[in-house]
């Protein structure tokens, strides 16, 4: 009943709290609190990091929405979702919440998922990877097909699509591990 009470408060959190464009410090300790009571609860590394993922690609989105007004080069997308990746990536690494490689690749059927243990990726950073580039897909695949037919399909086509792809990616996830 606990766990029940706590989704549905994160999920009234998700739904009625206006939304804040900032990408910060504080946002990664947010972050970081996340991680930390999903795996309190058990939730595993692997999801934890797909919602991860989709955070950071979306901060990126959001910030290279927001930039393209200022100034625009080639390639700057790719740089802010690259960049903004290692601006979580980097400080969990450190912080102790992704596991080190070497650790990794003593013990990857533990540590490890979808056979990246070979590598040194942990289930976290694979989910952030793997959320990262399905999410940023996802948001390509809606502005393809925005700008194909000169308007939406539906209102909130992006967040519905990501959300369509979050649950995917989750049951996959739940399937493997």
């Amino acid at each position: 009943m606990k766990k029940f009470n706590i989704l549905v408060f994160v999920i009234g959190l998700l739904l009625f709290v206006p939304s804040a464009f900032a990408h910060c410090p504080l946002c990664t300790t947010g972050a970081v609190i996340g991680v930390g009571v999903a795996r309190y609860y058990g939730v595993d590394d692997g999801i934890v990091g797909i919602f991860l993922g989709a955070l950071i690609v979306s901060s990126a989105l959001w910030f290279n929405r927001w930039l393209k007004k200022r100034v625009n080069y080639r390639f700057q997308e790719t740089a802010l979702v690259l960049s903004s990746f290692l601006l979580f990536a980097v400080p969990f690494y450190y912080g102790g919440l992704i596991t080190d490689f070497e650790i990794v690749r003593m013990m990857p059927e533990d540590l490890a998922i979808l056979g990246l243990g070979f590598l040194g990726i942990d289930k976290l950073l694979a989910g952030m990877l793997i959320g990262s580039l399905a999410i940023w897909g996802v948001f390509a695949l809606s502005n393809h097909i925005k700008n194909k037919r000169g308007s939406v399909l539906w209102p909130y086509q992006g967040l519905s699509f990501m959300f369509i792809a979050l649950v995917i990616l989750t049951i996959i996830f739940l399937v493997i591990t």
